[in-house]
This record gives structure tokens, sequence and C-alpha cells, in this order.
């Protein structure tokens, strides 16, 4: 099945690829399909499978049936215009459209000044994001809460075997003539329990104050939310440190999990945030959709950098604002794999932000209870903690988004008068692919949960967690009527089917 870009220039006019084929296509060698089992390392298939019950959108998300039709519908609007336009022509026109579509969804107008990059990833995003910016030293949460190829791009090295438009790349090797500091920072100690925020927070400035004083540029992450659904460094912090140093300290906020409203998207971009946003997780668009939104002020200082040739492998000229250098060092290749796939996440995400806030947060905390209520009821679960979401010094009010969406916890052994045993980390990832793919003949259920994440050690026992994700969806169908009841039954059904297996060990 084609992966690269370069594959479909040489494709007759009148011709692209299905949208399944299109659906896979324009990423790394994590969009690839097993040949064996027909999915992708996250568990995903390009079509809808309304069998598995979905409750992993932290990993990746299923497209719906709505997300097909709408690729589907686009990929014949761009067969009916290469009848008399190129492939460059009708890939600009809509990667344009996207790109406008997706800031006014956000309540950005076109007179705002905010720009847009989009990208076949989040990992993508952050390593454009440095070629672009070219800090000394760059700063983030631990990789685990994010991504594990998301160090070597802010290192500016390559981070797949495989780049977005299908070339090979040797893991770690430099991407251009750039390369920079990284500095992580921990947000739990080493058996999962969550550090203190002061703790963190004073360490993020120290990394940042000493390069700073140094003379070096900083580009520093604040990831809102991560993985086990935390907000680090603080808001507060991040803010406070870019009007200490505006001119040497860039903030990107790591939103990929897209779990925030229109409104404090609005509020990040208005402090002069750089916003990262994926469509493929708590959107449900297809895997490997990623989006920058730019701020003006970040857009003017840097609108006449030149990208290093080596960028080439990771993006292409229509994919940036009109205009800027960095597009015109850049080749006119297409990429009408991100193009469908944002089409699907923008039909969810429409859908989505169409719905009162006022609506959204009751089903939020029922479903919040109940599961939270049914881990603390069985030994064989620990729930891992996971801080409040504050976000009090963007001046905004709350809104749904401060309420928790991402449920992560640690599973155990029941051992009679000895207590429990904590599963390892080879047990948890066995019993996520088997809920998912369960035996041949089985007639249990299927659940998608989101992939375990490393989380320290219990009793000398590398452990980690799965988590129980709400989705935009979800929360749309909740919202119609009885669909709130029945998420809640669909999560507590995984969690029960979770007792069984571990009974069975």
């Amino acid at each position: 099945m084609p992966g690269s870009r370069h594959w479909l220039l040489n494709l007759c006019p009148q011709t692209l690829p299905s949208t399944a084929a299109l659906l896979v296509s324009g990423g790394d060698s994590r969009i690839a399909l097993d040949a064996v089992s027909g999915l992708s390392v996250y568990g995903c298939c390009p079509c809808p499978d309304p069998d598995l019950v979905a409750l992993g959108s932290s990993t990746a998300s299923l497209i719906s049936e709505a997300g097909i039709a709408a690729s589907d519908s686009l990929r014949q609007t761009c067969l009916n215009q290469l009848q008399h336009q190129s492939l460059a022509a009708v890939y600009t026109l809509h990667i344009e459209r996207l790109r406008s579509d997706l800031l006014a969804q956000c309540g950005v107008a076109s007179g705002d000044g905010v720009h847009a990059l989009l990208a076949a990833s989040g990992t993508d995003l952050f390593l454009l994001a440095v070629q672009w910016l070219r800090p000394q030293r760059a700063v983030m949460i631990e990789p685990t809460e994010t991504g594990s190829g998301v160090p070597a791009a802010l290192r500016g090295q390559h981070f797949n075997r495989r780049s977005s438009d299908g070339r090979t790349a040797q893991i770690g090797t430099l991407v251009g003539s750039w390369q920079g500091e990284l500095c992580t920072l921990d947000a739990r100690t080493s058996d999962g329990a969550l550090r203190e925020c002061a703790s963190v927070d004073a360490e993020c400035s120290a990394r940042v104050g000493e390069a700073v004083k140094a003379g070096q540029q900083v580009l520093l992450i604040l990831t809102d939310v991560s993985k086990t659904g935390l907000i680090v460094p603080s808001v507060e912090t991040a803010l406070a440190l870019k009007r200490r140093w505006p001119k040497q300290l860039e903030v990107l906020v790591d939103a990929c999990q897209f779990r925030l409203s229109a409104q404090t998207i609005r509020a990040y971009l208005s402090q002069n945030c750089m916003v990262a946003v994926t469509g493929s997780k708590f959107m449900s668009g297809p895997t490997f959709c990623g989006a920058l939104m730019i701020p003006p002020a970040t857009a003017a200082n840097y609108r006449d950098i030149v990208l290093s040739a080596g960028a080439r492998a990771y993006s292409n000229a229509a994919d940036w604002p009109s205009g800027w250098l960095a597009s015109q060092s850049l080749l006119a290749a297409t990429n009408f794999g991100l193009l469908l796939r944002w089409e699907a996440a923008l039909t969810e995400l429409r859908s989505f932000f169409a719905i009162p806030d006022q609506n959204i947060r009751p089903f939020l905390r029922r479903f919040g209870q109940a599961v939270q209520e049914r881990l603390a009821r069985s030994p064989c679960f620990e729930a891992l903690p996971v801080a409040p979401l504050n976000r009090h010094a963007l001046g905004i009010g709350e809104c749904w988004d401060t309420e928790q969406t991402i449920f992560p916890f640690l599973l155990y052994q029941p051992a009679g008068l000895a207590g429990r045993r904590p599963l390892s980390r080879e047990q948890t990832d066995r019993l996520y692919r088997q809920l998912r793919n369960p035996a041949a003949g089985s007639a249990v259920r299927r659940f998608q949960l989101g992939q375990p994440v490393p989380c320290g050690t219990r009793g000398g026992i590398p452990v980690s967690a799965l988590r129980l994700c709400v989705s935009a969806p979800m929360i749309a169908s909740a919202c119609r009527g009885a669909g709130a009841a029945s998420a809640c039954a669909d999560a507590l059904a995984a969690l029960d089917q979770i007792t069984h297996m571990i009974a069975a060990l």
C-alpha cells in the first residue's frame, strides 16, 4: 500500500488511490498496516469498526461512519478538480481551506493574525517547530507522558525509520545542520505518585533560567494534557517565564490530545503561546493529522526563517502559511492522506464544538464518578493520581476541559492473605492486546483502551498504567440522550472484563 507522497506525484492527474489507501499514506512507519492483522501499531484500521468499544482515545481513535463519509466526499471532489488542475494546485486549495476551517472552529477570526502549520503527526510538528525556531534548549515533561519520538525530534534528529514522505531515515541522525539540547521534567516519582507541583515548576524555572542567562534561545513545552491527564509545567509558571523573558523564550502548548475548549485555545494564543493539536485522539479523526497554531507575534518574528533541506522529508510548501520563507524552502509536493484525515477530524470537531458547555460537564462528572468508584472497589485496580486541571492563570472561566477525561490505572493480581501483586509491564501489555483482540471464537466484547504507559515500579516490579478515555464522539452521543448511560456501562464492562482476565492468569 503506498506510503509516499512522491508516489502520488507520479500518478496521472485524473487518478487518486482509494480512500482507505490514502488514509494510511503520508506518514511514518507507525501508520503502516500489519500484513496479518490489517492494523497499525495503534491497533487501528482505516475503516469504521462498530463492534469495537472505543475507550482508548488517549492513544488513537477509530474513524467513524461520518468521518469516512467526509473523507470519501473530499476524495471525490479532488478527483473532479484534478480533471482540470494539477495535483499541487488541488492540494494547496484544500490545505488552505482546512487550515482556515480549523482556526474558525476554534473561534479564531481571519483578522486575528493567527496562522497554522499542518503536519502528519504531533511528533512531526515538534520536529518542524525546532527546525524553524532553532532553540539552543528545549524543556518538556518526561517523554513517557508525550511520545517516544519527541525527544529525538526536539534535538533535531530523525525519530522514525521512515519520514512522512516515505523516505528511509536513520533514527538519531540529524535532520539538518541544527541540533539542540533537551531537558526533561519528571511529573511523577519512581512509584508513579505525583511530584509536588511546586518542585516541578522550580525545576522548570531553573532549566529555563540557566539557559536564558547563558544567552540561549529556549523553547518551553507546556503539556496540556499529557498521556495520564496532567498539565506540566503549571500554566502559571509557563506564562510567568514567558513574561520575564519574552525575547528569548517561546512557549509551545502540547495540546496534541486536543482535550481543550476553543476558549482555552484562544486564551493560550492571546498569551503568545503556540498551540499544537492533533485530530486523531480526543477528536477521533484517523491517526496522523496534526496542526500547530501560531500567534501573531511569533509569526512576525519567525516568518522569514529559511528551513533546511532536511525538513522536506516532513513537510511541503502548502503545509505552511503562504508567503513565509519556510514554505519557500520546501517542495510543492502533496499529502492527500493528510487532507483526508483532517477532513474526517474536522467533521467530529464541528459536531463536538456545537454542544453547549453546560451539557458536557454533567456527563463528564457522571462518567468520572462511575469509573473512579469502580476502580476503588476492586483489588485488581489502583487509580493513578491525576492532579486537577488548573488553568486559572489564563484568566478565563472554567469550562468542560477542567473535567478529567483520561483515567489511568494500574493492574493487580489478588494473592490471598499475602495481599496483591502488581502486573508487570509485559503482562499489562498482553492484557491490553487481548482486550482488543480476544481469542478466535470468543464471544466476549472487544475493548480498545489507551496503550499502557510506564509508571515506575511497585514492589520492585516495573508497571504500566492502562487508560480509560472519553472522546468527543462519546460526549456527542451522550448529550443526545441515552448515550450517557451506555458510555458508563461500556467503561464498567471493560473493567469487568479486565477483572475476569486477571483471575484467569
